[in-house]
């Protein structure tokens, strides 16, 4: 919810009519943009986002991101096919969310919500699960207006994945607030996933495709849930 300080404080200027029709005038105008952006998308382009007003092109992954996003994806996709619990889109899923458009390195739907896409589904709501691995040029964004946005728009949890430091940072969102909760941060041990009751997944598996791997097989001979 908008900060009720701030509009009262509006609310208390000669000039809150004026402010409020250039805020109009503005938000129209990026919607105008927006609208733009959608048309303008094809599967072929790159990871792109809309952000705050702007357009944002994301710079080819590297070699290290991809393969740990990999990892991760491929160890819950395993288990939600297994089990009949949705889908999990890699990178190219376009999250929208009230201004905002986000493509998210790993994001999973439940059942309920794909049984309400089709075959042409491009624009998608807020998911479950997000996970986000880190790059220099978007940890801000990922510590910033995303995991505001994220949290905002109630996604029950939250991945931050480091590369550099080999961590997960595992962020909840408790009960009918809007700010998430640190939950787990550890280079080690496994990770209980909320948003998926029954899987637990180990951390050091995220920076080893063999390991990985190791877990995809015990996933997929595993009694399902």
């Amino acid at each position: 919810m908008v900060e009720l300080n701030i509009v009262d404080e509006l609310m208390q200027s000669p000039e809150a009519p004026i402010i409020a029709s250039e805020l109009q005038q503005r938000l129209r105008k990026e919607q105008e943009k927006r609208q733009a952006f959608y048309d303008s998308l094809s599967a072929e382009e790159s990871k792109v986002e809309f952000i705050n007003g702007e357009i944002v092109v994301q710079s080819p992954v590297k070699r290290h991101h991809g393969l740990i996003s990999g990892n991760i994806y491929s160890m819950i996709k395993t288990f939600v096919i297994k089990n009949g619990l949705g889908e999990v889109f890699f990178e190219k899923a376009m999250i929208r969310l009230t201004r905002n458009d986000y493509e998210p390195d790993i994001c999973y739907f439940d059942t309920a919500q794909v049984a309400e896409f089709n075959e042409e589904t491009s624009l998608f709501p807020a998911p479950r699960l997000v996970v986000e691995v880190l790059s220099p040029k978007t940890e801000g964004r990922d510590r910033g207006v995303k995991f505001q946005d994220y949290a905002y728009h109630a996604i029950p949890e939250y991945w931050i994945v480091d590369p550099r430091e080999r961590t997960l940072e595992q962020y909840l969102l408790p009960q009918g607030d809007t700010t998430y909760q640190l939950h787990k941060k550890s280079n080690n041990g496994d990770v209980e996933v909320q948003a998926l009751p029954g899987l637990s997944l180990p951390i050091p598996a995220f920076f080893d495709e063999r390991k990985a791997q190791t877990e995809v097989e015990r996933l997929l001979t595993a009694t399902p849930k």
